[in-house]
């Protein structure tokens, strides 16, 4: 039991170093930022798309539709009315194959990608972005390690039986802990784009840091409800220990276009 968990351990660190180069090219520059997260975008469109096994044609369509939605404004600059109809065209040819849930993940995963794009267009975006990551990071890594070690209560046997409400509480006490420390550390505030978390009330960051970890958790559960649905373990393996990219950034499908709304939506 113990070399089974040093062993998932040990994947789940290795899977970390290989999300280093991504990670370095979003702090780089914010362009280099804005074609790291389309590639990741069309990886996994493609991973979802191929999960839902329609025909070549249509899982091809599906992706590219859902990809575009990830482009950078630079390269493929359309309104938000645009973007939903790109969202909810994907959103159709999913429920019709496969289903409501199916639909669902469609639409969700095309905002999220879109929300992507807006923070990345912001001043100093891929910062923001960066902040966002350590905080969802933070909520990940605790939730697997707490929950591990004290186990407990299920947090949703029937969609994700591993998960537990103890690590729930720890992913949402370590979120809390990252976002408060980022808001106070006064050397990230020179960096103009940073304004806006740097220049938070404990308090605010306090209730984004909660809300960040309880969007990523859900993000979390969807994705595990939808591998569940198609029955697969992983979205993919190209991560090792992580399973696929949707295994491994399902936290960002709802907090990134919480955080962005949450910062720049007033």
């Amino acid at each position: 039991m113990v070399g089974s968990q040093l062993s998932s351990t040990a994947q789940r660190f290795i899977g970390i170093l290989v999300l280093v180069p991504i990670i370095t090219a979003i702090w780089v520059d914010v362009k280099i930022a804005g074609i790291a997260v389309t590639v990741l975008a069309v990886g996994m469109a493609y991973e979802f798309s191929k999960m839902l096994k329609i025909p070549v044609i249509m899982a091809t369509v599906l992706m590219l539709l859902i990809s575009l939605q990830s482009f950078p404004v630079w390269v493929f600059d359309a309104s938000m009315v645009w973007h939903s109809g790109l969202a909810a065209v994907s959103s159709c040819i999913a429920m019709m194959y496969r289903g409501a849930l199916a639909g669902l993940f469609a639409i969700v995963l095309s905002l999220c990608l879109y929300f992507s794009t807006l923070l990345l267009n912001q001043t100093d975006g891929h910062w923001l972005f960066l902040v966002l990551a350590a905080v969802v990071a933070a909520c990940d890594s605790a939730a697997y390690f707490v929950g591990r070690s004290v186990g407990g209560v299920k947090l949703a046997p029937l969609i994700s039986p591993n998960k537990t409400v103890s690590g729930s509480v720890g992913g949402i006490v370590a979120a809390i802990a990252v976002m408060v420390g980022l808001s106070k550390i006064q050397a990230l505030a020179p960096i103009t784009g940073l304004g806006p978390v740097t220049g938070l009330d404990t308090v605010v960051a306090l209730f984004l840091g909660c809300g960040v970890a309880v969007l990523s958790q859900i993000g979390d559960l969807l994705e595990s409800a939808l591998k569940r649905y198609f029955n697969v373990k992983d979205s993919g393996s190209i991560l090792p220990g992580h399973g696929g990219l949707l295994d491994r950034f399902d936290g960002y499908l709802f907090t990134v276009p919480g955080f962005y709304l949450f910062l720049f939506a007033s």
